[in-house]
């Protein structure tokens, strides 16, 4: 938050939805001009401007973008990005997808020492590829803190980078309710900061 308040940071929200982490920001006091939104469906920020009733005053930036496009919006990003939040966002894909978007994460990062990938998603105490929820054709890759660390040393000697990880895994709480079911006993929630070093 320190950081962003400088208002010399930029933060990208990848699968951003209705951009609801950006204004929880901007109330906090972050200014909004360097602050980026990207999903996959951009219905999603018509709906948060509605929600939100701030189309004429928020001038935080939001792209519709593939993640695994690599002529997307998100090309005018490339190297630029101070912090990433990624919320509820690796999770959807299998572990060689993921690997391909903590790659690409890498190339919207600054190349310098404290940039910084964020966020939460759903794990599991066995990590392992699992059902999906909504796409039987492919899997989902569901960490536990070994395995999101192996990931990330992956990443890095792929890209020629290093990387401070800090996972904590934990027993989801009675709000996660019927995700909590859809993970099994052994699900479990992760967060995570990954800082270039």
């Amino acid at each position: 938050m320190q950081r962003l308040k400088s208002g010399e940071e930029t933060f990208l929200d990848l699968g951003c939805c209705f951009g609801q982490e950006i204004r929880r920001l901007v109330q906090d006091g972050v200014p909004d001009a360097h602050l980026y939104g990207a999903d996959l469906r951009p219905e999603f920020f018509d709906l948060g401007y509605k929600l939100f009733r701030d189309k004429e005053t928020l001038k935080a930036k939001f792209m519709a973008a593939d993640i695994f496009d690599p002529s997307s919006p998100l090309v005018e990003l490339e190297g630029k990005i101070d912090i990433i939040y990624a919320g509820s966002f690796l999770h959807l894909f299998n572990y060689e997808q993921q690997v391909a978007v903590c790659k690409r994460i890498v190339g919207l990062l600054k190349g310098k020492k404290g940039s910084l990938v964020l966020g939460r998603q759903a794990g599991n105490a066995e990590a392992g590829e699992r059902a999906h929820r909504t796409n039987a054709a492919q899997s989902m890759f569901r960490h536990n803190e070994e395995s999101f660390r192996k990931m990330w040393a992956e990443v890095g000697e792929a890209t020629g980078t290093k990387w401070k990880v800090d996972v904590e895994l934990f027993a989801p709480s009675e709000g996660w309710g019927r995700r909590t079911a859809l993970n099994g006993p052994d699900g479990r929630a992760v967060r995570f900061s990954v800082w270039r070093e």
